[in-house]
């Protein structure tokens, strides 16, 4: 553990025992009082899976994983959009250039199509298996550069490169000690992987979605998805992780945070918002924000210097770690992620 982070443990004790009296209590030892189910704190993300935790399947031999949908339903239905997936390999467009079902389906016309595929693979699995998957952990998209910014806005977008492309802003694993470095975070099946061909701040130019990862003998890890439209099909392809046009990653589930710096629009700008009106050091308006401005700047300054944090005029990974000690932060949590 590094000084600095001991440094925080100190504050964070700190925090916990003047931030409310059934905090307090609970510290001394005092039994906290019951409540109902709708009081019930709002419990933080569970931790990441670290990299060096995973246990990948070798490279060689690998054979595409088999989806049980009863086995996955509830706990991860978004490896249904996989099935579909694996069920239209093989499909090609045609006779014109362009002309496909996915794109009839979702735009009416000719149109390049590999968003509009995995679109209707989420819609297919929505309809053949009693999810809700469409607008709520995939977005209703169809061109290759508005699904990025999607998951993005609500947190759950992860950098391939140690910065979120436009933004610049830092990321870490939810429960890790450091920020995000090059190629760190692994994705998971389910997980939809853009390609930049061009500028990564332009935006992205290719989707895909993750069937799987291995490790090669090299021990260099292997990101297998399924994609459409590359060049005119639906077809299996193999991405290496370390690969540069990689441009980041779309999660089903949160597993990483960002830095809130001025002008950011997040989900998180609201919650450092809602926190910052909670301790009085925001002044409130009549609906949050769209972007962190000066004034929300302003006030998590003053929040940095009152705890003893480095100011960095954002809010970093060192102050989210204290913030999440709050009871007002995680009732700010529960507010915007519910």
């Amino acid at each position: 553990m590094t000084k600095r982070l001991s440094r925080l443990l100190a504050l964070v004790l700190a925090l916990v025992l003047t931030a409310c009296g059934a905090t307090a209590e609970t510290a001394a030892g005092m039994e906290p009082e019951a409540t109902d189910a709708a009081e019930t704190p709002y419990t933080l993300p569970q931790p990441s899976i670290f990299p060096e935790d995973r246990v990948l399947p070798d490279e060689e031999g690998w054979e595409p994983p088999v989806i049980d949908v009863d086995s996955v339903k509830e706990t991860e239905p978004w490896t249904l959009v996989i099935k579909v997936a694996q069920e239209e390999l093989g499909y090609t467009e045609g006779p014109l250039n362009d002309e496909s079902k996915y794109g009839e389906w979702y735009a009416g016309k000719r149109v390049a199509w590999c968003a509009e595929f995995l679109t209707w693979c989420v819609n297919e699995a929505d309809t053949r298996y009693g999810t809700s998957m469409l607008r709520d952990i995939y977005p209703m998209y169809g061109k290759a550069k508005e699904g990025a910014p999607w998951f993005v806005a609500r947190g759950r977008f992860v950098t391939d490169d140690d910065r979120v492309p436009k933004t610049h802003e830092k990321q870490w694993l939810i429960g890790a000690d450091h920020y995000l470095v090059n190629n760190e975070y692994i994705p998971f099946p389910g997980d939809y992987l853009w390609i930049a061909w061009y500028s990564p701040d332009v935006g992205t130019d290719h989707v895909a979605i993750v069937e799987d990862v291995t490790r090669d003998k090299d021990g260099e890890v292997q990101v297998h998805v399924i994609e459409g439209n590359n060049p005119d099909k639906v077809q299996r392809n193999v991405y290496p992780l370390s690969y540069k046009l990689i441009y980041g990653f779309g999660t089903p589930v949160r597993r990483a945070y960002t830095e809130v710096g001025l002008y950011d629009s997040c989900d998180d700008s609201f919650v450092l918002q809602s926190f910052l009106i909670k301790k009085g050091l925001l002044k409130a308006k009549k609906n949050y924000r769209k972007q962190a401005d000066r004034d929300v700047i302003l006030a998590l300054k003053s929040y940095q210097k009152k705890m003893g944090l480095e100011n960095t005029n954002k809010m970093d990974l060192e102050t989210r770690v204290v913030m999440e000690q709050d009871p007002d932060f995680l009732e700010a949590m529960k507010e915007i992620y519910q």
